[in-house]
């Protein structure tokens, strides 16, 4: 049985198009199917990153704090997390609600103990602004405080000095030494 030259040429063509539409979709489902980098490669300290990490305790008298971070990273043997972007929401035992920011913090697990540093603001909810290089948090103490350069400002005055103590039970708010002011 001789087959015409036009019944060649078209089975040709078809054997052809059905390998090249095989191959490409090989190719495609291998590409679906890729993951996408789903774990990075973490330093040989840190035992656990999270993003997008949040964390709640509510204390004494109701006095809550809520930590949250872009990222954060966790060393088991240090007890140790270390936060990107953070930002903490203070709520003290009388309802006065404090947000602070910064470029980074760490927290001390087991004593709960923070410190978050670079471009440091609080931002109270009555419209005071504070400024701080950096900023700690003493659980046993439950008592934010620094002893960098502080300013603080709010549509009536300008407020600066030297260190900077919040008493999270209290609400009690202090600027202990060198403090200027200008009132608006």
């Amino acid at each position: 049985m001789k087959l015409s030259r036009k019944t060649v040429i078209v089975s040709s063509i078809a054997v052809v198009s059905l390998v090249v539409l095989i191959t490409v979709l090989a190719v495609i489902k291998v590409g679906v199917n890729k993951p996408k980098n789903l774990l990075k490669v973490l330093q040989n300290s840190v035992d656990l990153q999270i993003k997008g990490f949040v964390y709640t305790e509510v204390g004494e008298a109701n006095a809550k704090w809520e930590v949250k971070a872009e990222t954060a990273t966790y060393n088991k043997k240090q007890d140790l997390a270390l936060f990107d972007k953070v930002q903490i929401k203070l709520t003290t035992s009388d309802g006065k609600v404090f947000i602070m920011v910064a470029d980074e913090g760490r927290m001390l697990i087991k004593e709960k103990n923070i410190e978050i540093k670079g471009n440091v603001v609080i931002n109270s909810e009555n419209g005071d602004k504070f400024s701080t290089d950096y900023l700690n948090y003493n659980d046993a103490e439950k008592k934010f405080y620094t002893d960098a350069p502080v300013t603080m400002e709010n549509k009536h005055m300008k407020i600066t000095g030297r260190g900077l103590a919040l008493f999270m039970n209290t609400g009690e708010l202090n600027i202990p030494s060198m403090v200027k002011a200008k009132i608006n």
